[in-house]
This record gives structure tokens, sequence and C-alpha cells, in this order.
């Protein structure tokens, strides 16, 4: 980051972040609605959330109202909050396992009423799971070395915990996690869309666990879903998949 586009950063924190002295965490208005980060470095301004939800996560599909979202990997809910603006009775649950930043989304969801949940689960199969912390929380993930224990839950028990009967949109960044997502969906006619990140962009830096494109996009092929791609020359946005019946 250039010094100028640093010193705009601070300047952008200084005018619209808030120490919130109730849950210790900062917050700031995002379309109508208070969004709780851990730190003002977190902040993301509405023009930046509008591009991403624009041209990739609701690109090709908007939820409208009644429509049934869910979202692994929510992180502060800035996504939920552009829909929520938008198709305000909108059901949205928001699985965030990351526990500090699973707290900054419940106090969010929390003023959005009963139809925002936010979720602590990994959904996996297996009984446990650690994380490590980390000040960016895209880094956190499960490593050898991790000491929080997070909570589990296989994804049948999850649809039946939520009372989910049907997903109009099931969105996806999970932080190379998502082939093993692929292979714990046991139903895929419960869900009509998905949006998924892939992380083929960190494959070579960070090893072959991140590369998950081709395993994903040739489950939903199998399954019958029409694949869509970004061309952005973005390489985390390219890694973007759309997929739907």
């Amino acid at each position: 980051m250039g010094l100028a586009k640093s010193v705009q950063k601070r300047i952008d924190w200084a005018k619209n972040v808030k120490f919130d002295n109730r849950t210790g965490f900062f917050r700031y208005r995002k379309y109508g609605h208070d969004l709780y980060i851990r730190h003002p470095r977190h902040f993301v301004r509405d023009d930046v959330t509008d591009w991403v939800c624009e041209k990739i996560f609701f690109r090709h599909y908007l939820p409208g109202n009644d429509d049934v979202v869910v979202d692994l990997g929510a992180g502060y809910g800035d996504e939920a909050l552009y829909l929520a603006e938008r198709s305000p009775r909108v059901r949205y649950i928001g699985v965030e396992p990351q526990p500090v930043i699973y707290e900054c989304l419940a106090n969010t969801f929390r003023e959005l009423g009963a139809n925002f949940v936010a979720s602590p689960y990994v959904i996996t199969d297996r009984p446990s799971v650690r994380f490590v912390s980390q000040f960016s929380y895209a880094s956190v993930g499960e490593i050898p070395e991790g000491y929080i224990e997070v909570p589990t839950m296989g994804w049948e028990t999850f649809l039946r915990h939520y009372n989910i009967d049907r997903i109009d949109l099931l969105k996806m960044n999970i932080e190379g996690a998502e082939r093993e997502m692929m292979k714990l969906i046991t139903d895929f006619s419960l869900i009509s869309r998905f949006v998924i990140s892939c992380h083929d962009f960190r494959a070579d830096n960070e090893g072959e666990y991140y590369r998950t494109r081709e395993t994903v996009v040739s489950t939903l092929m199998q399954y019958g879903y029409r694949v869509k791609t970004f061309s952005y020359g973005v390489n985390w946005a390219d890694d973007y998949i759309y997929a739907e019946r």
C-alpha cells in the first residue's frame, strides 16, 4: 500500500469507526446498520463492498425476500448488510467459526431481526478443529499448531439444527476447505445456486491444499449445475465460480 493510500485509509478510520463500550469492539455504519469489527484496520468502504457484491457475490443472482442464503465464511457480515438493505425479509444464516469474528458477526446480526442468524460452527465430519489467532482473519485456518478449539457440526446436523429444507444461494469462502465441503453435501437437490471462492491463487505460495478449483467445478458439473466464471484480471476474484441448476 502506498503512503497516500495508507494515509487515506487512516482518515477513513478516524471519520467512520467508533469504539463500542458495550461490546469492546469497534463499529461503523454500513447500509444503515451497525457493523462490528475487531479493529479499525478492518474497516471497508461501502464502494468496495458494492463492487464485490455487484461483480461477484450477487452478480448472477440477487436473493430476494423469503429466499434462504447460507454463507459459509460470513466474516463480519458486510455482504449480509448489503443484502439486508435490498431484501430485508431474506433468511440469512451466516457461518463464521473464528471466535472473535463470530462474536462481532453476532452483534451485527442482533440488530437485523430473527431472520439473520450467526452460526459459530465449522461444518465438518471431524469431531475437533483447532485454529490459531491471526490479525488478518482471512489467514486463520486449521493448522497442526492450532490451539483454539472451535465447535464442529456435520452438514446434515447443521441443516436440521437451523431448520433448512432448501438453500437458494450457498455462498462459500472458507480458505481452502471448499474441497472438503463438496464431499460433505449429501443432497445437492436442496441447493439451487452456489457462489464459491476457490483458492488456487494461494496454492503456488502456500501449498496444494489451496488448489481447489478443478475439484469444485467438476463436482458441481457432475450434479448438473451450469458453472460460470469471472474474469477481472484479479487472481482472488477470478478464482470465484458461480453455479446454478
